[in-house]
């Protein structure tokens, strides 16, 4: 059993580290600064950090946060160790929708991008629960019906993309995850969602917990577990969708944030929401220094390298769930 010692401990590590990664993300640009001088800059408030790279920073850390939660939240709702919004069609939705933007209206500004994302990775969930129909409380069925339509969301995207490959650039960029060129405009569109995402589901955490159960025992306990599973699903694509918005595709930061939240602190969600929205922050914030610090002046992003990191993962955790089910 996990103490609340401990459950304050790994909160206070993650939140360390996230603030370690902010710090040195905004050192890391066209003219390198030292820790100090980002931290006397800070103080001092200078614009090099308040107004052109504090945005990024946020941005960064909302996309962490909303992908956490989303991920946190399918996961016990669906009962499936790999459920995220990578497979419930909000991160295809969402790739599909600007890929169509910005292939029929070229370079779009920020804060005409980000709704259009954000509507396409609605759209995207709720072609899903269309095509599961009266499956949808299954957890096994929505989240099968999840990956097929999925796959046949990205197999469009991808159609789209080779048809007019010269024009791809911008595209082919943000599905790949980035922070480049984010505003505080962007951070502003996305934030109400993601705090409000997280404070109901840190709120209803308690009942939330109850969907680990069989829906027979939850019946016998006067559990509605219905209702509760489409509101846990709501709440993950508000938040999927506006990670999704704010910095395009980031692949399995809603897979595994949860698991290494659930590894550290447990199954209650109370303490493994707020683990893992630090512990996801902390990742996108810190891949995308990374990725802007090794290979200087080429920027790799910030989905890439989370990908890189988070494949392998993947392939563990289905051989992983595979043996459990054999035994």
């Amino acid at each position: 059993m996990v103490t609340k010692s401990r459950f304050a401990l790994v909160l206070v590590v993650s939140t360390a580290f996230l603030v370690l990664a902010c710090l040195l993300g905004m050192g890391i640009g066209a003219v390198q600064k030292s820790l100090p001088d980002v931290i006397s800059g800070l103080l001092a408030g200078e614009n090099l950090y308040w107004r052109y790279r504090m945005p990024r920073i946020v941005v960064g850390v909302l996309a962490g946060v909303g992908m956490a939660v989303a991920g946190s939240l399918l996961q016990t709702a669906l009962r499936n160790p790999l459920a995220a919004p990578d497979t419930l069609g909000i991160t295809a939705g969402g790739g599909l929708a600007a890929v169509v933007a910005l292939l029929g209206f070229g370079s779009l500004p920020p804060l005409a991008l980000t709704p259009i994302a954000f509507v396409g990775s609605l759209l995207g969930a709720l072609a899903v629960f269309a095509t599961a129909g009266r499956a949808v409380a299954d957890p096994a069925r929505l989240a099968l019906t999840g990956v097929a339509v999925s796959v046949g969301l990205a197999a469009v995207t991808q159609l789209l993309l080779v048809r007019v490959a010269p024009e791809a650039g911008a595209a082919m960029t943000w599905l790949k995850g980035s922070l480049y060129a984010r505003t505080m405009s962007d951070a502003l569109t996305v934030a109400p969602v993601v705090v409000a995402g997280a404070v109901v589901a840190m709120a209803v955490a308690r009942h939330f917990n109850t969907l680990v159960l069989d829906d027979s025992t939850m019946a016998s306990i006067g559990v509605r577990s219905n209702v509760l599973r489409i509101l846990a699903l709501i709440i993950a694509v508000a938040c999927g969708s506006a990670a999704v918005a704010a910095a395009g595709v980031l692949g399995f930061v809603g897979l595994i944030i949860p698991h290494a939240a659930k590894l550290l602190v447990g199954q209650n969600l109370a303490r493994q929401i707020p683990v893992g929205a630090v512990a996801g922050a902390a990742l996108v914030v810190a891949a995308d220094a990374v990725g802007r610090w090794a290979f200087a002046p080429t920027e790799i992003p910030v989905g890439a390298l989370i990908a890189i990191a988070g494949a392998p993962y993947f392939i563990y955790l289905v051989h992983r769930v595979t043996s459990v089910k054999r035994k």
